[in-house]
Protein backbone atom coordinates (compact mmCIF):
# COMPACT_ATOMS: atom_id res chain seq x y z
CA UNK A 1 0.00 0.00 0.00
CA UNK A 2 0.90 3.86 -0.89
CA UNK A 3 0.01 6.56 0.80
CA UNK A 4 0.81 10.21 -0.38
CA UNK A 5 -0.08 13.98 1.53
CA UNK A 6 -1.47 15.71 -1.40
CA UNK A 7 -1.76 19.96 -0.32
CA UNK A 8 -2.71 22.31 -2.67
CA UNK A 9 -3.68 26.34 -2.33
CA UNK A 10 -7.36 27.04 -2.99
CA UNK A 11 -7.69 30.26 -4.73
CA UNK A 12 -8.65 32.28 -1.20
CA UNK A 13 -4.86 31.15 -0.60
CA UNK A 14 -5.92 28.62 2.27
CA UNK A 15 -3.77 25.40 2.29
CA UNK A 16 -6.20 22.38 1.43
CA UNK A 17 -4.89 18.61 1.94
CA UNK A 18 -6.12 14.64 0.20
CA UNK A 19 -4.63 12.10 0.93
CA UNK A 20 -4.00 9.53 -1.94
CA UNK A 21 -3.78 6.43 -1.22
CA UNK A 22 -3.03 2.95 -3.87
CA UNK A 23 -3.43 -0.60 -2.34
CA UNK A 24 -1.79 -2.44 -4.73
CA UNK A 25 0.84 -2.20 -7.05
CA UNK A 26 -0.71 -0.67 -10.49
CA UNK A 27 -4.30 -0.68 -9.20
CA UNK A 28 -6.63 2.37 -7.97
CA UNK A 29 -5.80 5.53 -6.71
CA UNK A 30 -8.62 6.23 -4.18
CA UNK A 31 -8.25 9.91 -3.44
CA UNK A 32 -9.35 11.08 0.84
CA UNK A 33 -10.67 14.16 2.52
CA UNK A 34 -10.54 13.67 6.05
CA UNK A 35 -11.58 9.92 5.17
CA UNK A 36 -14.30 10.72 3.21
CA UNK A 37 -13.71 9.17 -0.57
CA UNK A 38 -13.87 11.72 -3.03
CA UNK A 39 -12.60 10.00 -5.99
CA UNK A 40 -11.11 6.60 -7.42
CA UNK A 41 -8.34 8.03 -10.23
CA UNK A 42 -6.29 5.73 -12.82
CA UNK A 43 -3.68 6.13 -15.51
CA UNK A 44 -4.69 4.99 -18.55
CA UNK A 45 -2.46 5.39 -21.95
CA UNK A 46 -0.80 7.63 -20.41
CA UNK A 47 -3.76 10.00 -19.27
CA UNK A 48 -5.06 10.24 -15.90
CA UNK A 49 -8.69 9.56 -15.46
CA UNK A 50 -11.57 9.24 -12.79
CA UNK A 51 -13.35 5.88 -12.53
CA UNK A 52 -15.79 7.37 -9.87
CA UNK A 53 -16.88 10.48 -8.15
CA UNK A 54 -17.05 13.71 -9.88
CA UNK A 55 -16.38 16.24 -7.24
CA UNK A 56 -13.19 17.26 -8.22
CA UNK A 57 -12.37 19.45 -11.66
CA UNK A 58 -10.62 17.82 -14.14
CA UNK A 59 -6.99 19.81 -13.47
CA UNK A 60 -6.87 19.06 -10.24
CA UNK A 61 -7.02 15.26 -11.24
CA UNK A 62 -4.28 15.82 -13.23
CA UNK A 63 -2.52 17.75 -11.02
CA UNK A 64 -3.01 14.55 -8.41
CA UNK A 65 -1.78 11.92 -11.67
CA UNK A 66 1.37 14.82 -11.92
CA UNK A 67 2.36 14.40 -8.49
CA UNK A 68 1.77 10.78 -8.00
CA UNK A 69 4.14 10.33 -11.07
CA UNK A 70 6.70 12.66 -9.55
CA UNK A 71 7.00 10.30 -6.93
CA UNK A 72 10.38 8.75 -5.71
CA UNK A 73 9.10 5.39 -5.47
CA UNK A 74 8.31 5.33 -9.27
CA UNK A 75 12.06 5.89 -9.89
CA UNK A 76 14.48 4.87 -7.62
CA UNK A 77 14.02 1.28 -8.26
CA UNK A 78 15.02 1.74 -11.94
CA UNK A 79 18.24 3.82 -10.49
CA UNK A 80 19.37 0.89 -8.27
CA UNK A 81 19.07 -1.48 -10.91
CA UNK A 82 20.47 0.28 -13.54
CA UNK A 83 23.46 1.22 -11.31
CA UNK A 84 24.25 -2.91 -10.85
CA UNK A 85 22.22 -4.49 -13.65
CA UNK A 86 24.57 -7.35 -13.68
CA UNK A 87 23.63 -7.90 -9.56
CA UNK A 88 20.14 -7.03 -9.24
CA UNK A 89 17.27 -9.15 -10.62
CA UNK A 90 14.32 -7.86 -9.43
CA UNK A 91 13.21 -4.82 -7.37
CA UNK A 92 9.62 -4.88 -5.97
CA UNK A 93 7.67 -1.91 -4.55
CA UNK A 94 6.02 -3.02 -1.70
CA UNK A 95 5.37 0.40 -0.57
CA UNK A 96 6.42 4.04 -0.49
CA UNK A 97 8.97 2.78 2.31
CA UNK A 98 9.46 -0.78 1.80
CA UNK A 99 11.17 -2.29 -0.86
CA UNK A 100 12.00 -5.79 -1.73
CA UNK A 101 15.48 -6.61 -4.65
CA UNK A 102 16.59 -9.77 -5.48
CA UNK A 103 19.93 -10.29 -6.69
CA UNK A 104 21.02 -12.60 -9.84
CA UNK A 105 22.99 -15.60 -9.24
CA UNK A 106 26.69 -15.76 -8.56
CA UNK A 107 26.44 -12.25 -6.57
CA UNK A 108 28.95 -12.35 -3.74
CA UNK A 109 26.25 -11.40 -1.56
CA UNK A 110 28.02 -10.33 1.40
CA UNK A 111 30.20 -7.49 -1.09
CA UNK A 112 27.08 -6.25 -2.49
CA UNK A 113 25.92 -5.64 1.15
CA UNK A 114 28.42 -3.11 1.77
CA UNK A 115 28.10 -1.55 -1.38
CA UNK A 116 23.99 -1.36 -1.77
CA UNK A 117 24.59 0.38 2.29
CA UNK A 118 27.41 2.67 0.93
CA UNK A 119 26.03 3.54 -2.47
CA UNK A 120 21.73 3.72 -2.09
CA UNK A 121 21.49 6.33 0.55
CA UNK A 122 22.61 9.24 -1.81
CA UNK A 123 19.71 8.47 -4.41
CA UNK A 124 17.11 8.16 -1.94
CA UNK A 125 15.68 11.99 -1.98
CA UNK A 126 12.42 11.38 0.13
CA UNK A 127 12.41 12.39 3.36
CA UNK A 128 11.78 9.13 5.44
CA UNK A 129 13.52 6.27 5.73
CA UNK A 130 13.27 3.28 3.82
CA UNK A 131 13.60 -0.57 4.34
CA UNK A 132 15.45 -3.08 1.64
CA UNK A 133 14.51 -6.38 2.13
CA UNK A 134 17.19 -7.79 0.05
CA UNK A 135 17.48 -11.30 -0.82
CA UNK A 136 19.73 -13.74 -2.67
CA UNK A 137 18.47 -15.05 -6.16
CA UNK A 138 17.65 -18.52 -4.60
CA UNK A 139 16.22 -16.60 -0.80
CA UNK A 140 18.89 -18.49 0.82
CA UNK A 141 20.48 -15.28 1.94
CA UNK A 142 18.88 -12.02 3.28
CA UNK A 143 19.50 -8.90 4.84
CA UNK A 144 17.53 -5.54 5.53
CA UNK A 145 18.39 -2.17 5.59
CA UNK A 146 16.50 0.95 7.00
CA UNK A 147 18.27 3.31 4.85
CA UNK A 148 17.41 7.12 4.66
CA UNK A 149 19.26 10.16 2.50
CA UNK A 150 22.56 11.38 2.73
CA UNK A 151 22.96 14.88 3.71
CA UNK A 152 24.82 16.75 1.52
CA UNK A 153 27.87 18.01 3.32
CA UNK A 154 29.52 21.43 1.91
CA UNK A 155 32.94 22.11 2.20
CA UNK A 156 32.20 25.79 2.90
CA UNK A 157 31.70 27.11 6.18
CA UNK A 158 28.22 28.59 7.20
CA UNK A 159 27.47 32.47 6.15
CA UNK A 160 27.63 34.59 8.76
CA UNK A 161 26.17 38.09 9.06
CA UNK A 162 28.50 40.92 9.89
Amino acid sequence: MIELDFFFNLPNGDIMHFQLIQLSRGGLWTVLDHEQVLERIVKEDGEWKTLLGSSLSEALIQNIGLFIDRQQYQTLPIEIKLRWPKLIEEIIVNSDSEYMVVCKPFVNFRSFEKMFEKFVPAMIKDEWAINFKVYSHDFGEDFIKKLSRREEKSSYPPIQKW
